[in-house]
């Protein structure tokens, strides 16, 4: 799944992203050559809440599924 990001600013960003998700939701790619930024992630609908909420903690709103 490929979600637009709000505040997704640099690779640190990016890095906070993979670093603190990836151990639960598995391999995340950070696009950040386009705006607003995109996450792809392969995830399962079960799983999609926990991983929205994750990231809203840690100050980044998933604005949609693309």
């Amino acid at each position: 799944m490929k979600f637009k990001v709000a505040n997704i600013n640099c690779q640190n960003c990016a890095n906070l992203i993979k670093n603190s998700l990836e151990d639960e939701f598995g391999k995340i790619e950070v696009d950040l050559n386009v705006m607003p930024r995109t996450v792809e992630i392969n995830i399962t609908q079960e799983k999609l809440e926990d991983f929205k909420k994750e990231m809203s903690d840690l100050g980044f709103e998933v604005l949609e599924e693309l």
